[in-house]
């Protein structure tokens, strides 16, 4: 017969073997958990050094191609100050930021009430010398500029510190900011963007009754809608003549609800014909 004490020690053998069966399955599954994590983590380290690697191609890239935005989206490195969202050159007068400001601020009201709303947040970056809006606005020297890819700048030259210039810029901004970059640079047509921000522009050169003088009465319009690529609405004689007609254009059209209706038409997915109507 089994004694007590050959039970207790046959016992402990079944439990001594069940214990290094266990740490051995144990051991073997931390060896498989190290294996697969350290497999995941150096995935996990490539695949970042891809992204770091992409990251820094495609800003070298864009610095190269758009030198000027490229400098606006790190303004804050340079000898620049920034006031709110107002960024300038250390040394700028006082005076002239505080009318810049005043402007700003008459300009962000005119644009909501012509949208209903303003919900653009634009970076202001004035340039007080030339060099430096062809740093940071664009070598061409217009009055002012828009950059709209990585949110939204807008640089004003000397030249640009009027409100129906600020207005105009400000008004990119905000077609900018209800669409977004792919559908406006895919989607919207120069005569309509440019037409449209001429609606907050009120410079007399502009208007309707100017344009008659210079087009026979309005029968002798240009076709901007035929004026595609971009470049071929800019780089004419007839630019100023350009911006008068998109202006007059998107006038006989425009209505708070058509463009209202037109921004969700564009944001469902329709296509600019889709979107604009006359009716």
């Amino acid at each position: 017969m089994v004694t007590l004490l050959q039970k207790f020690f046959l016992i402990e053998s079944v439990i001594c073997n069940k214990l290094d069966f266990f740490d051995t399955y144990l051991h073997k599954s931390t060896t498989k958990l190290k294996i697969i994590f350290f497999m995941k983590a150096k995935n996990i380290k490539t695949i970042a050094l891809g992204i770091l690697f992409l990251t820094l191609f495609v800003g070298t890239i864009h610095a190269f191609v758009f030198p000027q935005e490229t400098r606006c989206v790190f303004v804050d490195f340079y000898d620049f100050e920034t006031d709110e969202n107002l960024c300038y050159r250390t040394g700028t007068d006082k005076e002239t930021i505080d009318q810049l400001k005043k402007q700003i601020k008459k300009a962000e009201s005119r644009v909501g009430n012509f949208w209903g709303e303003k919900t653009a947040t634009p970076k202001f970056v004035y340039c007080q010398d030339d060099e430096d809006y062809k740093k940071f606005g664009n070598p061409y020297m217009t009055p002012a500029c828009t950059h709209m890819k990585i949110g939204s700048y807008v640089v004003i030259s000397k030249q640009g510190l009027d409100l129906d210039i600020i207005s105009h810029e400000i008004s990119h901004a905000e077609l900018f900011q209800r669409i977004g970059f792919f559908d406006r640079l895919r989607k919207i047509p120069t005569w309509f963007d440019e037409g449209l921000a001429m609606q907050v522009d009120l410079r007399e050169y502009y208007s309707t009754e100017d344009l008659k003088t210079k087009t026979n009465n309005l029968q002798d319009l240009p076709n901007v809608k035929k004026l595609t690529p971009p470049q071929t609405f800019y780089r004419t004689e007839q630019v100023m003549l350009n911006y008068s007609t998109a202006r007059y254009t998107v006038e006989k059209w425009y209505s708070k609800e058509k463009l209202e209706s037109f921004i969700t038409k564009i944001n469902d997915g329709s296509s600019f014909d889709e979107a604009y109507s006359n009716e």
